[in-house]
């Protein structure tokens, strides 16, 4: 009776639903012995969360990234035209840098993976220049023209947690990787100077 009491207050349609599971469930916990036990067994082992130890990677930061090729950095002007290619072989590796080296060591292939599923599936571990391609521009006059060949790609602040068979999740790593995606080309810009990382080359 007191049972009948509690689910009518839940409302018509909580009454309508488990009343009839309430009466089977004390139809069988009045017949079968040692109900009580096994009850009180199965309440303990819901309450004991088990899950399968594993390791996942979150992303914190994705920002854009060149990666110039070397030795592919052309300057021509004042004006004129400037056309520049790429006949030679370069690669472009990713590279993890952790918080700290006391942390647990993370692969760049296992960090690689984890990002394509995370869902950005042009990245690759490794990208190789083969050939490229030539490229052509008009440089304004009295400017000169600047070319240099690129990987594209993107700087990746990430964490690695660890999850335990308890569900618990702890946090084992951190860091920056650079990652190459699968794509190049050149850059073109123009300057009043022939310049390199700031400094000027010439007066003319």
């Amino acid at each position: 009776m007191t049972r009948m009491v509690m689910l009518a207050t839940a409302g018509s349609l909580s009454l309508a639903l488990v009343t009839p599971l309430s009466s089977a469930a004390h139809a069988a916990t009045t017949n079968a012995p040692g109900a009580n036990a096994a009850s009180a067994s199965a309440d303990a082992a819901a309450g004991d969360r088990r899950c399968k130890p594993r390791l996942f990677y979150k992303i914190h930061r994705l920002s854009p990234r060149n990666f110039f090729v070397p030795r592919t950095r052309f300057i021509d002007g004042p004006g004129g035209s400037m056309t520049a290619s790429v006949e030679r072989e370069a690669e472009v590796l990713a590279y993890v840098e952790t918080a700290s080296e006391r942390e647990r060591s993370v692969t760049t292939d296992d960090l690689v993976r984890s990002l394509r599923r995370a869902g950005v599936p042009h990245l690759e571990q490794r990208h190789m220049v083969l050939t490229g391609h030539s490229y052509t521009r008009e440089v304004s006059k009295g400017m000169y023209g600047n070319m240099w060949y690129r990987v594209f790609g993107y700087r990746i602040g990430w964490s690695s947690w660890s999850v335990l068979g308890t569900c618990r999740r702890i946090k084992v790593a951190s860091g920056i990787a650079n990652v190459p995606a699968r794509v190049e080309g050149w850059r073109y810009w123009e300057t009043k100077h022939p310049q390199y990382k700031g400094r000027q080359l010439s007066p003319r």
